[in-house]
């Protein structure tokens, strides 16, 4: 039983990789994949927060053109600070619904 779940895991992945849209962003990389899952989590971080906690995987330069691209894209939004202009924090809400949709699908999955 415990196998097949992996197949579907698995099979949810490969979709997501094939997909033109947000799915496929998420999942281009590992990288990607845990700088989303990092900032959803977050609700909204800013670019040395997320250096600070990626260190150990990404560099700096991949975490801001990961970053960039996202937000080039519309999947991710980068809002300045209104105290500190220097501060400019990045949100997934643009992608909330799917993200939202994967979780849903993949916790039935892990049931």
């Amino acid at each position: 039983v415990m196998n097949s779940k992996f197949l579907q895991i698995s099979e949810d992945l490969i979709n997501n990789s094939q997909d033109n849209g947000e799915m496929s962003f998420i999942f281009k990389t590992k990288i990607h994949a845990i700088l989303v899952f990092t900032i959803f989590g977050s609700g909204k971080v800013t670019f040395e927060d997320l250096c600070n906690k990626l260190s150990s995987v990404a560099s700096r330069t991949t975490i801001q053109s990961i970053l960039n691209d996202g937000v080039n894209r519309d999947y991710l939004t980068k809002s300045i600070d209104q105290k500190d202009k220097r501060k400019k924090y990045f949100s997934c809400n643009n992608i909330k619904n799917e993200l939202d949709l994967w979780y849903k699908k993949n916790n039935e999955i892990y049931n």
